[in-house]
């Protein structure tokens, strides 16, 4: 691992700064002072030629930026690692030994990361691996609450979904609360189920007839905060933190409606894990999404963990965190945005086919063997994905998305292009989704690669390979497992882009048999040159191609 800034100090991690442009003052604000830029302010270094300031940081991937004159919050100029959650943050990884780890692109299989080199993932359930998970809000997806969410059960099945991701349902405080029906995540009671949504009896109902039909659901969970108006606030307050007045409060900015929860508190962590076993006790939930877990003590997920798998052997922990750490004791699958930003860049021509298998690998091989991470184009906190990318990339970014490795995500509405949705804050108010911009071939798109990667294991538990080729706007790779092999060519272009592989044989294998031709979106005569190296692929085409060993 290159030493790159920061570095490890005596007492920490030492940060430093350098400005062109007089500054008058510099602090730093990450996951490991709850994003605070009014705390750890930098000192001047001695010469006045920029700014220093040494933390003892927890181990594990920590997310910074920099303050200045606490207004513009700005990338570690000096630091070459940026965060794969989309929102532009610097990354570190600080070891158990003190050390820092900072991912660079020449990370790679020949030359892995120190996490890859020494620690293995611990090992997830077999149905979490081939999951595509779907994450949705009650109220914004159905009318009816649970039962009208059975009454939905069918469209997911022929969606392929296997693995459901329900937001929080439970009731949400009233205190200082934002909107007709508050942030979801501001739970009054972990207990409660919202009536608005139905009775227990209605949950029961729909979860028998999900495990039925063959969908494992997961419980969201606000693993580090509760509603300033929590039930317990009043009978434990010893459970929350507080300010210097010694009120309640959450030391993140602007969420003035949370109660943070204080970890040091052995019986708060016991009652916390307690209302979790209660769930999946009584309505057999089958995993549990820690929602920012990424500022919560690591010892705490790692406990969570032991008490949960003795009540159920094969539950899925995800945890809302990037962190290479949470692999080891504690959860199944972390997060992983890049899908979402590698695609723009390829689309902006900022990256290569070269740059795109590189950076790709550079994540894989800084995390731990075998490490599961949960890929997305949306997320709660993201914008839809053809607002990102445009709407006529939505499908090759899909294809993109449920072909590559990890554990794909795809959030409501994303399967059909829905319009309206922003990010979570959408439900503080009424909201549904607008069933009526539903785009039916986006939708069979999806639904062909959904079944596809949930009936093939050479997608999620196969190898996978990138094929070099000609057309810098494509991007091509093979899939395979026990003699299955798929060979995935996406266009990324505007424009019809002729793709000639550098591996004339193996891609010949593929293409000189036009049986071997599983699936495509486009119009084009795919070998219009006949010729066995290369094909032409439409604008914005995807074609798969199936050939097996066996056969």
């Amino acid at each position: 691992m290159l030493s790159l800034s920061p570095t490890k100090g005596s007492n920490g991690v030492r940060f430093v700064y350098y400005s062109d442009t007089p500054v008058e003052r510099v602090a730093v604000a990450g996951t490991f002072n709850h994003w605070n830029g009014d705390r750890n302010w930098m000192n001047r270094m001695e010469d006045s030629s920029g700014w220093e300031i040494e933390l003892a940081i927890p181990t594990g991937r920590h997310l910074y930026k920099f303050v200045v004159d606490g207004e513009k919050w700005m990338l570690d100029p000096l630091n070459p690692s940026i965060s794969e959650d989309g929102q532009n943050n610097s990354a570190i990884t600080v070891t158990e030994n003190g050390d820092l780890l900072i991912r660079t692109n020449g990370i790679s299989a020949r030359d892995p990361g120190y996490m890859y080199e020494n620690f293995t993932a611990r090992s997830s359930p077999e149905w979490m691996k081939r999951s595509v998970i779907y994450e949705l809000h009650l109220r914004a997806f159905t009318n009816g609450g649970f039962r009208g969410l059975t009454d939905r059960i069918g469209y997911l099945k022929e969606l392929g979904i296997n693995t459901l991701w329900l937001m929080p349902f439970n009731e949400v405080g009233q205190e200082r609360r934002i909107g007709k029906y508050g942030d979801p995540y501001a739970v009054k009671d972990f207990y409660s189920i919202d009536p608005e949504f139905g009775t227990k009896d209605d949950l029961l109902l729909f979860m028998r007839q999900a495990h039925a039909n063959g969908i494992r659901v997961i419980l969201d969970w606000v693993v580090n905060r509760a509603s300033v108006d929590h039930i317990l606030t009043g009978k434990h307050p010893e459970y929350f933190t507080h300010n210097e007045r010694n009120e309640i409060y959450y030391d993140v900015p602007h969420r003035e409606y949370f109660a943070g929860l204080q970890f040091s508190n052995r019986d708060m962590r016991r009652s916390v894990i307690e209302a979790m076993k209660y769930w999946i006790t009584a309505f057999d939930f089958d995993g549990i999404r820690l929602d920012d877990s990424d500022i919560t003590p690591y010892d705490f997920l790692v406990e969570i963990r032991r008490a949960l798998q003795e009540v159920k052997a094969d539950l899925a922990l995800i945890s809302q965190s990037y962190d290479e750490y949470h692999h080891l004791e504690a959860c199944d699958l972390t997060y992983d945005g890049n899908p979402r930003i590698l695609i723009r860049q390829m689309i902006d021509r900022t990256i290569t086919q070269a740059e795109f298998s590189a950076i790709y690998h550079s994540y894989k091989y800084s995390f731990p063997k075998d490490a599961l991470r949960m890929t997305w184009l949306e997320e709660k906190e993201q914008s839809r994905a053809w607002r990102h990318l445009g709407v006529a990339y939505a499908a090759p970014a899909a294809s993109i998305l449920l072909t590559l490795e990890g554990v794909p995500l795809v959030m409501m509405g994303q399967e059909f292009n829905e319009n309206t949705l922003e990010t979570w804050t959408s439900l503080f108010d009424a909201y549904r989704l607008n069933w009526a911009s539903f785009d039916a071939r986006l939708f069979e798109h999806y639904k062909f690669l959904i079944h596809l990667r949930t009936s093939e294991p050479a997608f999620w538990a196969g190898t996978l390979t990138f094929m070099p080729s000609s057309e810098k706007v494509a991007l091509s790779y093979v899939r395979e497992h026990e003699g299955i092999r798929f060979l995935i060519i996406v266009n990324l272009s505007e424009e019809p882009a002729r793709v000639r592989f550098e591996k004339e044989s193996l891609a010949g294998e593929f293409i000189k048999d036009q049986r071997n031709l599983l699936y495509r979106t486009g119009g084009r005569e795919i070998n219009a040159e006949n010729e066995s190296s290369a094909v032409w692929a439409d604008r914005y085409e995807t074609i798969i191609y199936k050939i097996s060993a066996r056969a």
